[in-house]
């Protein structure tokens, strides 16, 4: 079939998928505002075109919808037109993707319901001020619910994302991750990792927290209050921190420069900061090496997205501490293939990282049973037929209404 993947930031949330399906003989062409395709040899047969912005430093989403349609309109003038849509709705560029193909199945992506709950809002306490207005997701909110409604099939990537979402919205759309590629991404007991001039290896006292900004969203306020009672009880463990320092998704303002330091501010003196480590973006090869090494992975999280991060840490087999509320909780059995703590108690956390640390064994059966429940319910193996039936379902039905 001949697949057009749209996405702001292509690949985004088709980095795997895209590549299993040229691998499988599907005609891919994509769709994005940025200026290179990926590159490799998994990506070769890909057709990437770029869609052009006007206004790039403030797009609205109606711009990016008419950047989107144009190209659309081209493909469709030049008999290119694909058998499938799938289009993330966030930014705009599903607006009116329908009415250009109005007899070719559409696959939307809303991925979640704004509300000032999922911002952390009424979820950590550590949050003061006034709640945000209203207003603020009203066009995300329109736009995806513009998405379902007008899409063949709606998907999200967790049970928590889709209770994000108003009644009469959840039962519109489908659960259906987009998988870890379970070959690609396993745990290695031989990894290691240099911090500071110092072997870190797989089964040392590492704890690690990885997350696109850091911020309060993933639970960096809680994870560096909890570290001072953790530091003294394990002295020679080590806190890494992998991600950027320049704000992210949510609403709270920093009081100094950034989150990470306001976290940092509020350190004790006497914490040996030589044991704490904030390596900022890493590539994916070099992630997946501190997920192998990694003895306590902290996956908090406000009810938000899924991460990546997260199922890949669980298909390294690292031991994982998250909390209720969090988008990975409802997979989570508590003492079976993670731990689950408050949110809001980071004496909790403190207790449950030590623990955590001081027992290898516990260690080893979470890791161990983590990974299971990726194999179970996050494989890209399973994920694929699983999509290969929704495409050949989807077509046939748009051949039998076309007859």
């Amino acid at each position: 079939m001949h697949l057009l993947l749209i996405h702001q930031n292509f690949p985004g949330q088709f980095r795997d998928l895209a590549p299993a399906w040229l691998a499988a003989g599907h005609q891919i062409t994509a769709l994005g505002s940025c200026s290179d395709a990926p590159e490799g040899k998994a990506w070769e047969g890909l057709r990437y075109l770029r869609y052009h912005l006007k206004n790039d430093d403030d797009p609205s989403a109606e711009q990016r919808g008419a950047a989107v349609a144009e190209i659309c309109r081209h493909l469709w003038a030049r008999d290119q037109a694909p058998d499938l849509v799938l289009v993330h709705t966030a930014w705009g560029e599903a607006l009116g993707l329908n009415t250009i193909w109005p007899d070719r199945p559409l696959i939307t992506f809303p991925e979640l319901w704004g509300s000032p709950l999922a911002l952390g809002y009424g979820f950590d306490q550590s949050i003061g001020g006034d709640w945000p207005d209203p207003e603020l997701f009203i066009e995300q909110n329109n736009l995806a619910r513009q998405g379902i409604e007008t899409a063949s099939v709606s998907m999200v990537a967790s049970p928590s994302q889709r209770d994000s979402f108003p009644p009469d919205l959840q039962q519109q759309l489908r659960v259906l991750p987009e998988g870890v590629d379970l070959e690609a991404i396993s745990p290695n007991p031989a990894a290691q990792l240099l911090l500071n001039g110092r072997p870190i290896r797989a089964g040392d006292p590492l704890v690690t927290l990885v997350s696109r900004e850091l911020e309060p969203l993933r639970g960096l306020r809680q994870v560096l209050w909890a570290w001072p009672a953790v530091s003294a009880a394990v002295p020679d463990a080590n806190l890494l921190l992998v991600g950027g320092d320049e704000g992210g998704y949510g609403l709270e303002e920093p009081r100094s420069d950034s989150h990470l330091n306001d976290a940092f501010l509020a350190l004790p003196a006497e914490v040996n900061r030589s044991r704490i480590h904030v390596v900022g973006w890493l590539e994916h090869e070099e992630m997946l090496t501190v997920l192998q090494c990694s003895a306590c992975h902290l996956a908090l999280s406000y009810p938000y997205t899924l991460s990546w991060s997260v199922l890949e840490a669980m298909a390294c087999a690292a031991p994982l501490i998250s909390n209720p509320g969090s988008p990975i909780s409802a997979s989570i059995r508590d003492g079976t293939n993670g731990v689950l703590v408050p949110f809001n108690d980071h004496h909790q956390l403190a207790e449950a990282i030590i623990r955590m640390l001081n027992d290898p064994n516990k260690r080893r059966a979470l890791g161990q049973s983590a990974r299971r429940t990726v194999e179970q319910h996050f494989n890209l193996r399973h994920t694929l037929p699983r999509y290969q039936a929704l495409f050949e379902e989807l077509t046939a039905a748009e051949r039998s209404s076309n007859h």
